[in-house]
């Protein structure tokens, strides 16, 4: 293989992994909502006119990778540990209290 495609190679493969990993500034939240069974939307976008992606439940753990003021409201930017799945969820349905 020459020097140029494990050149190449390599750094694809660094790209893939720092994709993958959630940031070291992360931080554990949890879905929450007044009714425990609730479903969470987890949109494509901060804001309701954005597609649903993905849904959470209430108390589902989530990271908190990302936050942004739209319209009156904080958005988080999530992902779902063991899914890996990622969207926006409004603030208040996010709490990080245990």
């Amino acid at each position: 293989m020459s020097a140029k495609k494990l050149l190449l190679s390599a750094g694809l493969s660094m790209v893939m992994i720092a994709a993958a990993v959630v940031p070291a500034w992360a931080y554990p939240a949890r879905l929450f909502a007044r009714d425990p069974g609730s479903q969470i939307n987890i949109r494509s976008g901060p804001g309701t006119n954005y597609s649903i992606a993905h849904y959470g439940y209430a108390g589902d753990y989530v990271d908190v990778i990302n936050e942004r003021v739209v319209g009156g409201y904080r958005w988080y930017y999530v992902e779902f540990p063991a899914s890996k799945a990622r969207g926006w969820v409004r603030g208040d349905f996010i709490t990080y209290k245990n």
